[in-house]
């Protein structure tokens, strides 16, 4: 297997490490943390999953695993953010057995692959503001005062 990252109609910034890419198509946003975003930017086409995981092992403080760039393929595809058959990937292992196993412990299992993703509103509907509350008409009744 030799995934390619989705590039087409995808804007990208890098921020301390972390990427933010905002997928144009869909109208949504992600952001990879610095080993998502390792294996989504080494995904060319020809690199293979071993190959992944050497550079993914340069580049944090996480083994050189095919099970943790396996589970940041299938984050990355269930974005939406790989090209071609990858596009249905599957971990194969949880994040949960992936820390049991590698016998990972306290912040460094924040290193393991996480995509967030979230709908981000068109700019006619951000610039719209909040919906108006229903309003209710004054009323003409007598108050009574002592």
């Amino acid at each position: 297997m030799h995934p390619k990252a989705r590039s087409e109609g995808i804007l990208v910034r890098e921020l301390n490490g972390d990427f933010i890419l905002y997928d144009e198509d869909a109208g949504r946003a992600h952001e990879l943390n610095t080993a998502a975003a390792s294996v989504w930017r080494h995904c060319d086409g020809e690199a293979s999953v071993g190959d992944l995981a050497a550079a993914l092992a340069a580049e944090t403080e996480l083994p050189a695993d095919e099970e943790i760039v396996h589970l940041a393929l299938a984050q990355l595809s269930k974005a939406g953010l790989l090209e071609g058959p990858q596009s249905a990937l599957t971990a194969r292992v949880s994040r949960r057995q992936l820390i049991q196993r590698l016998g990972l412990a306290g912040s460094v299992t924040l290193l393991l692959p996480m995509v967030g993703s979230l709908v981000v509103p068109s700019p006619a509907a951000a610039q719209s503001g909040p919906p108006m509350a229903p309003t209710t008409a004054p009323t003409n009744s007598p108050t009574n005062s002592l």
